[in-house]
């Protein structure tokens, strides 16, 4: 339970009855749900008297951004351009197999995720909340379930009911049984998110067809990627789903990424998602600019910028069944929010360019749980303490009483991953003598079952050379490192020009 809290600001609320309140007032109840939004002048709601904490934002208060695709176990890693390799892809079938996969990729992540699992878990989380992010996909492979560290993990996400509703596979199903089941939890309700046609093979098209042939194009389907579907396919495409768009990760390693043109148009719901380190952004705040560069240059800017939004928001909540619980601001649903600095008029235009430094404060459930000092002093958030985050000083809480093994504080997340690293053999050892009495620590696996040890029967690679942490912002380093790697052939070469602006 949290205090009741008034946000005041500029609102965007992604609610067709109401989309923007200029001067607005944001309240949520002691049960982390909205209670109401409206402008600041109107008779506050039931229950909210004047003790009640009132936050001057001076920002724009958005609904917490929702990253519908990733990987977040190889979150920690830096940028991967195989060594020697100047041309795209066509196949997600294929960079698995490059011979520095392996060494630079695979085993670090592995290597990370076994030794200093609570540590890494943070750290990825961290690395999302920085970028607004309040709810992922792409945890599903922790050694044991858990909901309510930090940001929402959508694969365990239950508001609290226990009930599961979203399940997912990377790679295509392999018998008729597994088609058939995902097929009837979709029609029940649950969400299946599914890598589709990853890709310009047209050979990959058939992964599509096979799912259209087992009546999986259920309406709760979230398909990633499907970068080598044609119009015709999206036309055929029935009943509608919901499309999620990488493009970062797309253009990096296939030169090309998803016609969201022709999936929209089919009125198949686009949704957004940063993919993972070595090939993607660092947050969905920064592939929201991917997006809007690509729709800028190549789809003659056939989406507005309130249709780019809505793909982080509204859409994702609705492709999971959870438009009634998060992805708007509206009454009845979650307090997940994200504030951002007021940088102009266009209110969408606005989230689209905002950075890294404009994240002002991050709230899920109505908690505060990242921003600056000021406003996370003003919103009442306890345990705070201090994070840098690239050259900006910021506040995060980590620390949950009652809540296993969120018992960690950033200072201890970056002491502890550093122990791992400096001493893995000793690390390794320690954790051997806690399976034997029964209390294994958090382990973050690797969800590619081709890296996953679960999967092949390798054992975890302790010893491997783990890289330095990939940094929580998009810096100077990151895109040096877009200069340099000739994989996405020049076509990322803009993306700078958003973060140099001002």
């Amino acid at each position: 339970m949290t205090d009741p809290l008034v946000l005041l600001g500029r609102i965007v609320t992604f609610d067709p009855g109401r989309p923007k309140i200029d001067d607005g007032a944001l309240y949520i109840g002691s049960d982390g749900l909205i209670e109401a939004v409206q402008r600041r002048s109107e008779p506050p709601p039931s229950g909210f008297n004047g003790n009640t904490r009132r936050v001057q934002t001076g920002g724009v208060i958005y609904p917490g951004l929702i990253d519908l695709h990733n990987h977040m176990a190889y979150n920690v890693l830096p940028f991967w351009s195989p060594p020697g390799r100047t041309d795209p892809y066509i196949s997600r079938n294929q960079w698995p197999n490059d011979r520095s996969y392996e060494g630079l990729v695979s085993d670090p992540a592995n290597a990370l995720g076994a030794l200093a699992g609570k540590a890494h878990l943070k750290y990825v989380e961290t690395k999302a909340v920085v970028g607004g992010v309040t709810a992922i996909q792409g945890s599903a492979k922790m050694a044991y379930p858990y909901e309510g560290w930090l940001v929402r993990n959508v694969e365990y996400e239950t508001f609290r009911t226990g009930k599961k509703s979203v399940f997912q596979s990377v790679l295509p199903l392999k018998s008729d049984a597994d088609y058939h089941k995902n097929r009837d939890r979709m029609k029940a309700g649950s969400a299946f998110i599914y890598h589709l046609s990853e890709g310009t093979d047209p050979k990959l098209v058939d992964e599509y067809q096979k799912m259209r042939a087992e009546d999986c194009l259920q309406p709760r389907l979230g398909a990633i990627h499907c970068t080598a579907l044609k119009k015709p396919n999206y036309h055929q495409w029935s009943p509608k789903s919901s499309v999620i768009w990488s493009p970062f990760s797309n253009l990096w390693l296939y030169r090309d990424t998803t016609d969201v043109v022709a999936a929209r148009d089919e009125k198949l719901r686009v949704c957004l998602g940063a993919d993972w380190s070595p090939s993607g952004s660092k947050n969905l705040l920064g592939e929201l600019k991917v997006a809007d560069l690509w729709n800028r240059e190549h789809f003659d800017r056939a989406f507005s910028a309130r249709e780019i939004c809505e793909m982080a928001t509204c859409n994702p909540a609705a492709a999971l069944g959870w438009e009634d619980r998060i992805g708007r601001l509206k009454k009845g649903l979650y307090a997940d929010v994200v504030v951002t600095t007021d940088r102009g008029p266009d209110l969408y235009r606005n989230l689209i360019e905002s950075l890294e430094r404009d994240v002002q404060l991050v709230a899920i459930n109505g908690e505060p749980f990242y921003g600056t000092g000021k406003l996370m002093k003003a919103a009442g958030a306890m345990r705070a303490e201090p994070i840098k985050v690239g050259s900006l000083r910021r506040s995060i809480v980590l620390v949950y009483p009652g809540v296993p093994d969120a018992d960690m504080g950033w200072a201890g997340v970056l002491a502890d991953i550093a122990e791992a690293k400096r001493d893995p053999v000793k690390r390794y050892l320690e954790i051997e003598k806690l399976h034997e009495v029964g209390k294994p620590p958090p382990w973050l696996m690797t969800d590619k079952p081709w890296d996953s040890p679960a999967i092949t029967g390798q054992p975890v690679p302790v010893t491997v050379k783990i890289p330095p942490l990939d940094s929580l912002v998009h810096d100077a380093g990151y895109f040096e490192a877009v200069k340099r790697s000739p994989l996405h052939g020049g076509l990322l070469e803009h993306l700078r020009d958003y973060y140099l602006s001002d």
